[in-house]
């Protein structure tokens, strides 16, 4: 593509500020192959806030629009940047890949499996780029680990896994960005759909496909919301769990975690090979983001320093480069940098469409055996074939 990448930026809340930060630190380091030429929002607040914003981070003020209609009629724009809450990906996405732009759709890709299949079709019949806005795997911390493990075999045959976390988290039922995700009808579920999107396309990444899936959900609190654009209902959406997952190599993995504990909170977030064992910095759904400190089994301990030199000193000059553009390490920066460079060199992203269907399948899967009360294979889910806890979603968007 000759010139600079027109893009979009559609839905500018919370997220879409956090893209900006990535353009902005993309720019600043003399990046300049691409362009914010619009934004497009139904609410007037944060459309304005969000073009003052460019204008202070990117020193121009892009175009403002409504609503998609009227940005497809009248932008130019080569590509589109979908920062909204889940229920609308498929409801944007769809009508801009049919108007031939390339999208990057933040995860989970789609509110169901069956809005994640029309998204993907409609990338297909048009012949556009779509891309997972994911960015946990890419962070620095994160590709270390994943070199530590599936690369240099630090700790061996990788066995089995536990990340445990229980803690106190404060309901916010005030604010748009968090009212939505109270409510399974917008937002597809709780955090197992939210920010388990992460974990799940990072299991995915280090140990491979997933067979099978056993689940437990609990909501403990429920108070009666204004949902946005649905009206009140009570909070439905899951604040525990307890999972297994059993990989096609045969390594186990047990997650679990709670928002709902109000004291003794704990962390413990590990991967357990036949040589040692790495655990987990930090104690959210975003898997090694930090990296992670390594211990062998001879007791000898890897500080996750230690570990990112080694990690950076093995890679030549032209993998950095391709790895950490301009230097950056920073994931949702690198996340902004790949689809500009998708986009104009016409080459798939380094994480598509598919992968964030993948990674959205699992936790489909999750609330499907929570809701099957037995264990339930990943693929089936994939396929469409189970889709009873995501039925009702389907019919109420008329998906």
């Amino acid at each position: 593509m000759n010139g600079q990448v027109r893009i979009a930026i559609i839905g500018c809340g919370g997220i879409a500020g956090a893209h900006l930060n990535g353009y902005q630190q993309l720019q600043e380091a003399g990046y300049d192959r691409f362009r914010i030429a619009a934004l497009c929002d139904t609410s007037q607040q944060h459309l304005a806030q969000l073009a003052a914003n460019v204008e202070e981070k990117l020193g121009y003020t892009p175009d403002c629009y409504p609503n998609i209609e009227q940005m497809l009629d009248e932008a130019q724009v080569d590509a589109a940047d979908i920062c909204l809450p889940h229920a609308y990906h498929h409801t944007v996405a769809i009508p801009c890949l049919e108007a031939g732009l390339d999208c990057m759709v933040e995860k989970p890709v789609g509110i169901t499996v069956k809005a994640g299949q029309q998204i993907i079709a409609a990338a297909q019949k048009n012949d556009c780029i779509l891309a997972t806005a994911e960015q946990v795997r890419r962070d620095i911390g994160a590709r270390a680990v994943n070199w530590a493990i599936n690369e240099a075999g630090l700790i061996g045959e990788p066995l089995f896994f536990g990340f445990d976390v229980k803690t106190w988290i404060e309901l916010d039922l005030e604010s748009y960005a968090w009212r939505w995700r109270h409510s399974k009808l917008l937002s597809g579920g709780g955090m197992v759909f939210d920010a388990g999107a992460h974990f799940a396309d990072m299991m995915l990444h280090l140990f491979g496909d997933i067979d099978e899936v056993t689940c437990t959900l609990q909501t403990f609190d429920t108070p009666t919301i204004d949902m946005p654009g649905i009206g009140l209902r009570p909070r439905d959406v899951e604040d525990y769990w307890v999972v297994t997952l059993k990989f096609a190599s045969g390594l186990f993995g047990h997650w679990s975690y709670s928002r709902a504990a109000r004291a003794h909170h704990i962390n413990s977030s590990h991967v357990w090979g036949t040589e040692g064992a790495v655990k987990d910095r930090q104690e959210w759904m975003h898997p090694f983001e930090y990296g992670g400190d390594i211990e062998l089994a001879d007791g000898t301990e890897i500080p996750y320093e230690e570990l990112e030199k080694q990690y950076l000193d093995q890679l030549s000059e032209a993998q950095r480069q391709a790895t950490f553009p301009y230097g950056i390490t920073a994931g949702m920066t690198i996340e902004c940098w790949d689809f500009v460079e998708s986009v104009a060199e016409r080459r798939p992203p380094e994480i598509d469409g598919e992968a964030g269907q993948r990674a959205k399948a699992v936790c489909c899967a999750l609330y499907e055996a929570d809701h099957a009360g037995e264990p339930v294979k990943v693929a089936d889910v994939l396929s469409g074939e189970i889709s009873e806890y995501q039925d009702e979603i389907n019919e109420y968007w008329g998906i």
